[in-house]
């Protein structure tokens, strides 16, 4: 299901972020055989804790935290250089919350108790995304530092090479 992005090993998978044990204890147990680690936390503050540890490209976080809710979350990581795509959850998923999460800018909205295949389905469409978003990027920029002289502006090597051989 879910491929891990080739880069260094700081990458994360997914981030579940909810204080109702349940939801945590479901979300591993349908997950169990994803291809990437899934983190559990409780708080905006562990969360962003976690978050400066490395990349994470998935948060699946509940609409109501301790600390905060999900809509402060999603602002404090539309900061970061990669910033994860969120799957917002609750027991109370209407229609409102679904138009303010997909208009805000979240992936999707998944009603809890989570149904296997909803979730499945979810997580694997906002890991695809990501992908597709950021791993061109992240690509590029290990190419680049496997190479000598990467780390020179291209137009810095042009000029070098041009002043060499007109002398």
């Amino acid at each position: 299901m879910l491929q891990p992005l080739h880069e260094p090993a700081t990458l994360k998978g997914i981030l579940s972020v909810s204080p109702i044990e349940a939801d945590q204890r479901d979300l591993r147990a349908i997950l169990a055989d994803c291809h990437g680690p899934i983190q559990q936390v409780s708080s905006m503050e562990d969360t962003l804790r976690s978050l400066g540890q490395g990349p994470v490209p998935l948060i699946v976080c509940d609409r109501d935290l301790p600390d905060g809710d999900w809509k402060l979350l999603f602002q404090q990581t539309e900061m970061l250089p990669r910033p994860p795509l969120f799957i917002v959850s609750s027991r109370l998923a209407d229609d409102y919350l679904w138009v303010e999460v997909l208009n805000l800018g979240g992936q999707d909205v998944l009603r809890t108790p989570y149904v296997a295949r909803e979730l499945r389905h979810a997580v694997e469409s906002a890991w695809n995304a990501w992908q597709r978003q950021w791993a061109p990027a992240a690509r590029r920029a290990v190419r680049q530092e496997a190479r000598p002289g990467a780390m020179e502006h291209p137009l810095e090597r042009r000029s070098r090479g041009f002043g060499s051989g007109a002398g």
